[in-house]
């Protein structure tokens, strides 16, 4: 019986010492509530609170444990420490109000342990950089600003060889998933490098940070969004990295969401969403394909599980609007009737090189100011047959349209309308709003959309060939 007892206590206290707890330590702050958050995505969201005792002492305990990843001690709602979470997640944070980032201190876990040291080696990295490069603006010796540039260096050097040891120590843990994310991919130069061409220089090494960019981030480890840098990395791949066409993101983006997918439904989710988001907020000519592709791949198939009845039912509407009129794709060839009474397919009515599709309403303001502008830009154009415009008169008041013509002096431009409703243009143009300018290439395909006269004046002075 004795036997049994002592057995039991054993395993009493071997299940008290895997339960995972946060003891929070700070006399000054006595019956201060404390607040635990976590990052996930750019985002801090507080996971749980608790008030310290008269002695500044707290426990945080979870159910079962808490998610692996940087959490935020927070005290009136502001950040005052951070800890790294791993595997093993019994530690002990003692504060320090009068600096509680310099003077924190974690016991317990060792992988916490050793993040905490690694964040206050960094600090007093960063501190001693800052005061050596200003150091420099006040330099006027070269020989001073090249030694001080070689004790940056060795700086540099120092942080890498502290962050390899520990991504070694913990390959596969918190610790090292977090440090390696920090890290950029290097670009080697390959053989030949230095004869090669700026321009042919900067595409190689533009490929290289398009397609290693998240080498060291594994977007399929639900971790790597408990990070504090993961969503700026996003934007800034995104934003700055990839060039700016839609050629070249949508691609990009693709790749990441199915980097995504051999994780979790979460991680799948999470970059899936972002890329929606993106797309639809996204100002870039063509952007509107990456709403068409994300949803014909992934929200109208079933593939994204979480999507709900409303969102699909969204997405389905916009992608029906504008699937037939895609810049890069070839534009319908619908037949329109003149003046004359005559119908002509745009194509025959379109210029060598670029035919503008001009699509208005009378009672339209935008396009009252727009019609004036559209024909004075075409006043430089009209005898030259590359370039051609045509003016769609989107309703069936014959009287209204020939009055508009007349008003805003377009009789020189090629004005058509639809009476009869057998075009179905607005199928095959998205016109939900007006005006809506066109350009469409030499070989009918959807060069520009949705622009002003402004662009138009551009793609006339830099395209026309």
């Amino acid at each position: 019986m004795k036997y049994k007892l002592n057995l039991l206590i054993c395993l009493l206290c071997v299940s008290t010492l895997a339960t995972a707890q946060i003891t929070i330590k700070a006399p000054q702050l006595a019956g201060e509530q404390v607040l635990l958050a976590y990052h996930y995505f750019g985002q801090i969201y507080v996971k749980d609170s608790l008030d310290l005792d008269k002695k500044g002492k707290g426990v945080f305990t979870p159910k079962d444990k808490f998610d692996e990843g940087l959490y935020a001690i927070c005290v009136n709602r502001a950040p005052v420490a951070e800890v790294l979470l791993g595997g093993s997640q019994n530690i002990t944070v003692k504060l320090d109000t009068t600096d509680h980032y310099k003077n924190i201190v974690v016991e317990g876990a060792q992988e916490s342990v050793d993040f905490n040291g690694y964040a206050r080696f960094m600090r007093e990295l960063q501190q001693t950089s800052a005061e050596k490069n200003k150091l420099i603006e006040g330099l006027e010796d070269s020989v001073e600003i090249g030694k001080i540039k070689a004790e940056l260096k060795l700086l540099g050097a120092t942080m890498t060889d502290r962050q390899n040891a520990l991504i070694k120590k913990y390959p596969e843990s918190m610790c090292g998933i977090f440090i390696k994310g920090l890290q950029s991919p290097e670009f080697q130069e390959p053989e030949g490098y230095d004869a090669l061409s700026d321009s042919m220089k900067w595409v190689l090494q533009y490929n290289f940070q398009k397609e290693h960019y998240f080498d060291n981030m594994n977007l399929a480890d639900e971790r790597t969004f408990h990070t504090p840098y993961i969503k700026q990395s996003m934007d800034t791949y995104m934003d700055k990295v990839l060039v700016q066409y839609y050629d070249s993101i949508i691609p990009a983006a693709l790749t990441l969401i199915e980097k995504s997918r051999k994780g979790t439904e979460q991680t799948f989710r999470v970059v899936c969403n972002y890329m929606l988001q993106w797309g639809v907020k996204s100002n870039i000519m063509g952007m509107d394909r990456m709403l068409v592709e994300l949803g014909r791949n992934y929200y109208l198939n079933g593939t994204a599980t979480w999507a709900d009845s409303t969102l699909k039912s969204n997405i389905g509407k916009e992608i029906k609007k504008i699937e037939h009129s895609l810049v890069g794709d070839k534009a319908h060839n619908i037949e329109l009737c003149g003046l004359d009474g005559k119908y002509r397919s745009i194509y025959d009515l379109g210029g060598t090189q670029y035919t503008v599709l001009f699509f208005f309403e009378p009672q339209c303001g935008h396009c009252k100011q727009t019609a004036p502008k559209v024909s004075e830009f075409y006043e430089q154009y009209k005898d030259d047959p590359r370039f051609n415009i045509i003016a769609v008169y989107m309703l069936t008041d014959k009287e209204e349209w020939t009055k508009f013509i007349e008003e805003k002096k377009m009789e020189n431009m090629i004005n058509v309308w639809d009476p009869e409703r057998t075009s179905f243009y607005w199928y095959w143009f998205d016109t939900s709003t007006t005006p809506m300018i066109y350009v469409l290439d030499k070989e009918h395909k959807i060069f520009a959309k949705k622009i002003d006269v402004d662009t138009l004046k551009l793609i006339a002075t830099h395209e026309l060939k």
